[in-house]
C-alpha cells in the first residue's frame, strides 16, 4: 500500500500544479461561455468536482484518518488560495460563490474518504 500512496502523492502534486495553471492562465475567448447557465449550482459544478477530487486524494494519502494531516490542510488552503489569487490577476475575477464551491468540494471529498475509512478501514487504508 505504501507504493500506491507514493504514486498518489506524486499525482497529488501534479494535480495541484494543473489546478493552479488552469485557474491562473489567461482565458481564451470561450472560457466563460458556460456562465450563461442560470442555475448557480450547474454554473459552478466544475469548482466543486475539481476540489472534491483534490480533497479525496489528500485524504487518501494522509496518515490514516487524521484530518489535520499536511495534505488535508494543504488541499483546503489551495482551494482558498486559488480564488484569492484572482484578486490580483487583471484577466480573472474573484467570486465568492467560486470560493464557496472550492471549499465545499474539498471538504466533501475529505469527509467522504474519512467516512469510507471509518466504515471500511482495512480496505481503504
Amino acid at each position: 500500500m505504501s507504493m500506491l500512496k507514493n504514486i498518489f502523492k506524486v499525482l497529488y502534486i501534479i494535480y495541484v500544479l494543473a489546478i493552479i495553471i488552469m485557474y491562473t492562465k489567461v482565458p481564451d475567448g470561450n472560457w466563460d461561455s458556460y456562465k450563461d447557465i442560470d442555475n448557480i449550482i450547474l454554473r459552478n459544478l466544475d469548482h466543486f468536482i475539481l476540489f472534491f477530487i483534490l480533497g479525496s486524494v489528500a485524504m487518501f494519502i494522509s496518515n490514516r484518518s487524521n484530518i489535520s494531516d499536511k495534505y488535508v490542510i494543504s488541499a483546503i488552503i489551495i482551494g482558498i488560495f486559488i480564488e484569492f489569487i484572482h484578486l490580483f490577476l487583471p484577466y480573472r475575477g474573484f467570486e465568492i460563490i467560486d470560493l464557496l464551491f472550492n471549499i465545499t468540494g474539498c471538504i466533501f471529498g475529505l469527509f467522504s474518504l474519512y467516512y469510507l475509512r471509518k466504515k471500511y478501514g482495512k480496505i481503504i487504508n
